[in-house]
């Protein structure tokens, strides 16, 4: 990933807690010249270094998943259109703030039950407790886990490097940093709400 010094974030503690918080990301495979993209929502290991997840069996990216020959996920974050007039000083251009992370590592199945279900019933609880109402696996009668269980496939993702890119105004001044962050938490899109927020984390880190 391109990343000009500016713009780059090295803290793995950090871009854990942004996979965690983005956790909705597009896995690229590469083999023998064919590249593949799709998205799933991944469930990040910390202690172990790994991300967990699962596709459907009708879906063929898994077949060259273990065989293929490079493997990146990307996790997006936030991202909006800057405009120049909020900029204190003149000049200016349009620009694109957002942040990203990606991973790259090997993958590998998981193929006994008692993983596949873990791996479900965690990813189920962290986004109830996040979205929903705290519905659980257990709510689930047994032939319909069956059922559901034959038509995914579970793997792991043991992670090899993690890199971010954090492009939030840094190369900026600071007053310009600050009318970039009030001109998009002005905005109705919450997406732009959260990319403010984001910026003003970032600029208060860099005050410190």
């Amino acid at each position: 990933m391109y990343t000009p010094k500016s713009f780059s974030v090295t803290d793995k503690s950090l871009l854990f807690d942004w996979v965690e918080r983005w956790s909705f990301g597009k896995l690229a495979t590469c083999q023998r010249g064919r590249i593949e993209i799709n998205s799933y929502p991944f469930l990040l290991d910390r202690e172990k270094g790994e991300l967990l997840g699962h596709m459907g069996r009708a879906n063929g990216q898994w077949q060259s998943l273990i065989m293929a020959d490079d493997l990146v996920v990307c996790f997006d974050g936030p991202h909006g259109y800057v405009s120049p007039r909020w900029y204190s000083q003149p000049n200016g251009v349009p620009t694109w703030n957002f942040v990203s992370v990606q991973v790259s590592g090997k993958a590998e199945l998981i193929k006994t039950e008692t993983e596949s279900v873990s791996v479900l019933e965690r990813i189920s609880e962290v986004n109830e407790a996040r979205y929903g109402e705290g519905w659980t696996l257990a709510e689930l009668d047994h032939g319909m886990l069956q059922s559901m269980l034959k038509s995914l496939v579970f793997f792991r993702i043991r992670i090899r490097a993690i890199e971010g890119k954090a492009k939030l105004s840094q190369n900026r001044s600071k007053m310009d940093r600050v009318g970039v962050v009030q001109q998009l938490a002005a905005r109705e899109d919450t997406q732009l709400q959260d990319l403010s927020r984001l910026m003003k984390e970032i600029l208060l880190q860099d005050q410190q």
